[in-house]
């Protein structure tokens, strides 16, 4: 039973690794929205100098940008702070799989699957409203566009490529933490954590 108890352990400490990882970079990220999404700091910038080309792109910019937050701003900026504290608890759930301190490994295993779930449903939940954001500045970026004129690289604003991007990101954090919830309710996982729990200390 050695072996296959190293191999599961060895293999559950590098899932729980990543786990950490995608936890706390989304984590970061979700607060760092939340702020650029609150009251005070939600207010326009102040538009550059005009006159350049450059300078009209980014003030339109700027202004379909503030206007496409504003829909569902506040409710958005609460659903990335409880986003936020799931993924805080997902990691440190991860981390005390690393180390326990003395806490059952049982209890752990189950902690983590519990936060990765809702961690994971709370991405998916936060994508969907990141994707109606981006199709909103797609359209109006598109509408702040002088008439007849191209912006340059205009297909970065499509709404095919803005919706594409916030979709890939949402399967990538939310499908990676659905699959870490997984692997910890299995079988071979759950042998391990009662082994070790059976373990003298």
């Amino acid at each position: 039973m050695t072996a296959p108890r190293s191999a599961v352990g060895s293999q559950a400490r590098a899932v729980a690794i990543i786990c950490m990882l995608v936890s706390g970079i989304s984590g970061a990220a979700s607060v760092s929205e939340a702020f650029a999404l609150s009251d005070r700091w939600s207010a326009r910038p102040e538009a550059p100098p005009g006159g350049t080309p450059a300078a009209d792109l980014i003030a339109r910019l700027s202004e379909a940008n503030a206007r496409a937050m504003q829909p569902d701003r506040r409710a958005r900026a609460a659903l990335l702070v409880v986003l936020a504290i799931s993924l805080f608890f997902t990691f440190v759930s991860a981390g005390r799989v690393l180390r326990p301190a003395g806490l059952p490994r049982e209890g752990i295993r189950r902690l983590l699957c519990g936060g990765a779930m809702v961690s994971g449903l709370l991405r998916t939940v936060d994508g969907a409203a990141d994707a109606a954001f981006a199709l909103r500045f797609a359209r109006l970026a598109a509408q702040l566009a002088p008439s007849g004129e191209r912006l340059p690289a205009d297909w970065l604003l499509g709404p095919t490529f803005t919706v594409g991007t916030s979709v890939v990101r949402t399967l990538l954090v939310a499908g990676t933490l659905a699959i870490i919830a997984q692997y910890f309710r299995s079988a071979r996982v759950k042998a391990w954590a009662a082994l070790q729990d059976e373990a003298p200390r």
